[in-house]
């Protein structure tokens, strides 16, 4: 990649792109379009020709939406860009409180954070195929939970409120589709851990991932994902930050202590690492005692637990980064929450 000028920021949504150019720190041009992978061709041909910038010293810079970035990424790898996926909750770190918000100005705030911060750029790598698929499989399962949920919500609310007859037509219905669901969950999640067994590198990542306590199938093949194989986010703290586990300050410096979910952070991750740490809690080891020596002394409970939840990001990433499996014997040290 040449020298970078151009910085192009996009905000990403299902039907639409905002788009910002900037010129080191200048904004030259935003529009939004539709998001299509002809729109994004035709976008980039006509402003290149307006402001005469080439592929090659241009950075592109869009947070991570999961699947609603993929024509724009399709795009732009056929193109050989340069692109970085940011975290959002890292922008919104950066800018502190914003007292106005619209896409255009999120467009406008991805570009200039790119600019801004050029020692923390990491270029994107496109996944490979068997990771594109894992990633099918983990949405097809999450349908199927929410299907799974709807039921048994469903269940629970008529039982004791309806009517004799209307109680039992809803308990035949929701029990035959409940049973049915949870075959096709047990299916997808046998073929979710066959396609990670199918890969040698799946497979070593995701013996040292599930080598850590109480962490299973599951949070490993979501990890894999969302790290793109630990290529995209190498540093535990990054990832903390981007399941929104990790402690951050507001606008006015002060540090948010409450366990808050911000709407920036992978809330599928953080409620994932809730279960594994809820999990390692219950287990025999000294996960389970850390945490009921610290609620003895007048800990928060959520903040144990978050302490934990980044306890198990710490191994993990140290498994995969030093490409050993979790050693149980070995002594930890325990940071204060």
């Amino acid at each position: 990649m040449k020298q970078v000028k151009f910085f192009i920021g996009t905000d990403v949504s299902k039907e639409w792109l905002d788009m910002c150019i900037m010129l080191h720190e200048k904004v030259l041009h935003g529009s939004r379009i539709a998001n299509k992978p002809s729109a994004i061709r035709a976008w980039i041909r006509g402003t290149q020709k307006q402001y005469g910038y080439s592929v090659e010293e241009t950075l592109f810079a869009l947070e991570f939406t999961g699947i609603y970035g993929g024509h724009l990424l399709g795009v732009l790898h056929q193109m050989g860009a340069s692109v970085w996926l940011i975290p959002g909750i890292l922008i919104s770190k950066a800018d502190g409180l914003q007292r106005g918000k619209s896409d255009k100005q999120d467009a406008v705030r991805i570009a200039d954070y790119a600019y801004s911060n050029p020692k923390k750029v990491r270029l994107w790598k496109k996944p490979r195929q068997v990771l594109e698929e894992l990633q099918t499989l983990l949405l097809i399962r999450e349908k199927l939970q929410r299907t799974k949920h709807q039921y048994q919500t469903t269940l629970k609310e008529y039982k004791g409120y309806g009517g004799q007859h209307e109680y039992k037509l809803i308990k035949t219905t929701s029990t035959a589709m409940l049973k049915v669901t949870l075959k096709e969950l047990e299916g997808i999640e046998k073929e979710i851990l066959a396609l990670i067994k199918s890969d040698e590198k799946l497979n070593e990542l995701h013996g040292y991932i599930t080598s850590v306590d109480a962490v299973g199938v599951i949070t490993s093949a979501n990890m894999l994902v969302t790290t793109n194989e630990f290529l995209d986010i190498t540093e535990a703290k990054k990832y903390a930050c981007y399941g929104g586990v990790a402690p951050f300050k507001d606008g006015s410096g002060k540090v948010i202590k409450k366990d808050k979910v911000s709407h920036k952070a992978n809330k599928k991750i953080k409620k994932l690492l809730h279960l594994v740490a809820m999990s390692a809690i219950r287990m025999k080891g000294e996960i389970k005692q850390y945490y009921e020596r610290k609620i003895k002394e007048g800990k928060n409970k959520m903040s144990v637990i978050n302490a934990i939840r980044n306890k198990i990001i710490l191994r993990i990433f140290a498994c995969v980064n030093n490409k050993k499996k979790y050693e149980k014997n070995y002594v930890y040290s325990f940071a204060k929450p």
